[in-house]
């Protein structure tokens, strides 16, 4: 791909699109400038403006690529699709074990880099982009507070919130400390062994809570 007679490389993009996640997960895209971005991803100041056609744009592809495994809707078409199961405890059971397991995949997917789990944290936390992170909403608390009220036939969405937060945080918060906040580690690797045993507790507690087990030790 050409732009002018300057050449676009996938790999300048790319170098570019994780310089900015890295710097964007530390500080807000506000506080950091496109000489930052090309400093730390090694290129030539103008390699924003000709790769992406700017600052912002740049930054609107950082959010993307985040948000590429949150868009689809997935924890709402497996209640939708899985409905019957609602009938059983066993049923019950397994609905809030597959929508922990759906969290922690997207969380700590192969291929997902630390960087991007600590920027929609910090988003989240900041409401950096309130249109961009209620993706959340639909991807996470609504489809777990639905589950909690066919449950337990609560419908205090507070009640439920305090439930749904008690499932995302330890994944979340363990995600975004595997990255040092000031300084940005980027050979940080994800201990997967102890991401298996945090969601099997969290899993646990999770089933507990809604009365789905009768103690902690029984899953």
């Amino acid at each position: 791909m050409t732009r002018g007679n300057y050449k676009v490389s996938e790999e300048t993009r790319r170098r570019l699109l994780t310089a900015a996640g890295e710097l964007f997960a530390c500080r807000t895209p506000d506080a950091v400038t496109v000489r930052d971005i090309t400093a730390r991803a090694g290129t030539k100041p103008n390699a924003v403006s000709y790769h992406f056609g700017g600052k912002q744009a740049l930054t609107d592809a950082v959010w993307e690529y985040c948000l590429r495994r949150w868009n689809d809707n997935r924890p709402a078409r497996y209640c939708q699709e899985n409905e019957q199961l609602f009938s059983t405890r066993d049923g019950k059971r397994q609905i809030v074990t597959d929508l922990i397991d759906i969290y922690y995949e997207n969380l700590y997917a192969d291929d997902q880099p630390l960087w991007a789990n600590l920027f929609l944290l910090r988003s989240l936390i900041t409401a950096q982009d309130p249109e961009r992170t209620r993706v959340f909403n639909t991807f996470l608390f609504d489809p777990f507070c639905y589950v909690f009220r066919r449950i337990t036939g609560n419908d205090d969405r507070m009640t439920a919130l305090c439930w749904v937060l008690n499932i995302i945080t330890p994944g979340s918060y363990m995600s975004a400390s595997a990255t040092d906040f000031d300084t940005f580690g980027t050979t940080e690797k994800i201990d997967y062994a102890f991401c298996r045993r945090l969601q099997a507790m969290v899993t646990r507690n999770a089933l507990f809570a809604v009365g789905l087990l009768d103690t902690k030790e029984d899953f």
